[in-house]
């Protein structure tokens, strides 16, 4: 029992640092977003505009910045890689243009957010494979790199709460929570041996290729709101079930194999943060095509 607790709290406490990083970039993101709202100025290139959802709570807005004077740039995007792009010298032009389904060309590029998601995606895959090696020389890079991704990933996370509606988006962050609790004390108990029974692995694993198949037709292919939303819950309760695989193989680990060392901790809080960060995307996903 000593190894097996020793093990899990190596475990929690590299996961709670891991996520607690994400949490507090998140949560800074958003207050300077609120910020910036309130002073009428920008934070990460966006401006906010301030509305009010149907439960009266403040729901910001994010949105690039136009040009206010004349001449204004416009555009029209006729495809991913084509965009048309005129010069309006007055309203009349402008008005002219709009009819023709041109917009505003916004004054920042949004490179910034792309440079996060690429640096996110990067480091994400990097850590995948530092994980996977066995050395303890691997540990330091291994921490490094999953810092670095959690750091990153918080503003893109705030940013995605912004988009939908930052309110429910707390909502599902405390949906997470109790997911997680729930699944982490059915997982590690006694209940069932999830991570020794080939069967619920191999549902996992095809569930989850169905569900990357899916999310991957929808940059070819148009679906409706709705579909997607069943995509969504169904992957919630898809990551759900890894967490109960994946507490459950914690387990397996230290019972059987006894490798009770930061390194295999490392690899157990990676596996439970992928299942905890794809549980809450898909959440949102549900929350936000409601």
């Amino acid at each position: 029992m000593f190894i097996e607790t020793s093990l899990l709290f190596k475990t929690l406490v590299i996961l709670s640092s891991q996520l607690g990083l994400v949490m507090i970039l998140c949560f800074y993101c958003l207050n300077m977003a609120k910020k910036a709202y309130e002073n009428d100025t920008s934070f990460m290139g966006l401006k906010f505009r301030g509305s009010v959802n149907m439960k009266g709570k403040l729901d910001l807005i994010p949105y690039l910045e136009t040009k206010k004077d004349f001449p204004k740039p416009m555009e029209k995007h006729i495809d991913k890689d084509t965009v048309l792009r005129e010069v309006a010298q007055n309203q009349d032009e402008v008005i002219k243009l709009l009819k023709m389904d041109y917009i505003h060309s916004p004054l920042a590029s949004g490179w910034g957010i792309t440079s996060l998601f690429i640096t996110w995606v990067v480091c994400l895959f990097l850590t995948t494979f530092i994980v996977s090696m066995s050395a303890n020389i691997n540990l330091w890079v291994g921490m490094t790199l999953f810092s670095i991704s959690s750091f990153s990933f918080g503003p893109l996370l705030a940013l995605v709460m912004l988009e939908m509606d930052e309110n429910d988006g707390f909502t599902a962050l405390k949906i997470v929570l109790v997911v997680t609790l729930i699944t982490g004390f059915i997982g590690y108990g006694d209940f069932i041996s999830f991570s020794e029974s080939s069967g619920f692995g191999l549902v996992l694993i095809i569930s989850l290729f169905g569900l990357l198949i899916f999310n991957f037709s929808r940059y070819y292919m148009e679906f409706s709101r709705k579909a997607v939303r069943r995509s969504a819950i169904f992957g919630a309760i898809l990551f759900s079930l890894f967490l109960l695989y994946d507490f459950n193989y914690i387990k397996m680990q230290s019972s059987i194999y006894a490798k009770n060392d930061w390194s295999t901790a490392l690899e157990m809080a990676f596996i439970l943060y992928l299942d905890i960060i794809n549980l809450l995307l898909e959440i949102l996903e549900a929350m936000g095509n409601s």
